[in-house]
């Protein structure tokens, strides 16, 4: 099943690792574009342990990063929202904005 997950703090990047550790295939969506560059250069911007393996792994494996708001997990079949943000407030479907 094709995820995407809705903010890359510490729960959203960690179960976005593990979503696609799973074998799902996940794209990661973050409003900061700054962390976006970071983590598409393959830097871990929190540290819990085993993360960089992990995420490594998953990365060759197709997770994917994006910055921009939940329009970006268009065509997913699941939508994880971590933190405030206004697309859960609304209770509006992923991409719908």
């Amino acid at each position: 099943m094709k995820i995407a997950m809705i903010g890359t703090g510490y729960v959203g990047l960690v179960s976005g690792v593990c979503f696609s550790d799973f074998g799902h295939e996940v794209v990661c969506v973050d409003k900061d574009p700054a962390k976006i560059a970071r983590l598409n250069k393959g830097e871990v911007p929190i540290f819990e342990p085993g993360l960089e393996e992990l995420m490594a792994k998953n990365v060759a494996a197709g997770v994917e990063f994006h910055a921009g708001s939940g329009r970006s997990g268009s065509g997913c079949r699941g939508c994880v929202h971590r933190g405030g943000h206004a697309h859960a407030a609304r209770r509006r479907p992923c991409g719908s904005d």
